[in-house]
């Protein structure tokens, strides 16, 4: 399997993830007030979109308090939901740093089953791929035997 199909498999992946949301929340909306019903619509597609129940939860809320029962396009609930996946992530973003030295440098993934660490995992070596850096994966997982070959691809 050569680098560059692996490479070209892991953007297919981002582009897909993003169309999945651009998709779940395009259904959503239209020109109408955001009323209960467009919240649990807007809720539904952030988790079927993979952000999981608290996060989708937490922008439903912000997105209520903000804009309930006034007018809203698709293309504005789009804008509102980016703005408030952005405002969950400010606080806990900070550069990691990768020194020269020791080398090798392990970088050791934990969560519960479903929680997109095979998906960052293959983010972060693409972004160290990219800077030049040498890159082994190895699994861990004890109960997904399916985790191996979800990386190789």
């Amino acid at each position: 399997m050569s680098e560059t199909s692996w490479t070209q498999r892991l953007l297919g992946g981002f582009a897909k993830t993003s169309e999945r949301l651009t998709a779940n929340l395009s259904g959503v909306g239209g020109s109408a007030k955001l009323d209960d019903a467009t919240l649990d619509e807007v809720e539904d597609a952030l988790i079927m979109s993979d952000l999981g129940p608290a996060a989708a939860g937490r922008i439903r809320a912000r997105l209520a308090d903000k804009r309930f029962g006034l007018e809203i396009t698709t293309r504005e609930l789009r804008e509102a939901v980016a703005e408030e996946i952005a405002a969950i992530l400010r606080p806990v973003a900070k550069p990691l740093e990768i020194t020269a030295f020791p080398r090798p440098q392990v970088i050791l993934v934990i969560g519960v089953n479903g929680s997109g660490k095979t998906t960052t995992i293959a983010k972060l070596a693409h972004l160290f791929m990219e800077d030049d850096y040498g890159v082994l994966l190895a699994a861990g997982d004890t109960f997904r035997a399916a985790a191996i070959g979800q990386l190789a691809t």
